[in-house]
């Protein structure tokens, strides 16, 4: 099992505004929810073409591509 580090998780999801497009997975998808999953880790809720769901930050923190501004990808 993998270690939780609340805080720190928190503060790295801080940068994902509400709404933003971030491409994860190879799909984009927009934030819509920043929350705490019961086990206490930090998580995300994205929003892609007929799919929401839910994931924990270490998983999403290690996939996605935030898009800066144009046409330009930075991980």
């Amino acid at each position: 099992m993998e270690k939780i580090d609340p805080l720190s998780d928190h503060l790295q999801l801080q940068r994902f505004a509400l709404g933003q497009e971030v491409e994860f997975r190879g799909k984009l998808y927009t934030v819509s929810l920043r929350t705490t999953l019961a086990s206490g880790e930090p998580a995300i809720v994205l929003q892609g073409e007929g799919e929401q769901f839910v994931i924990g930050a270490a998983k999403f923190l290690a996939g996605v591509k935030e898009k800066t501004g144009g046409s330009n990808w930075a991980r």
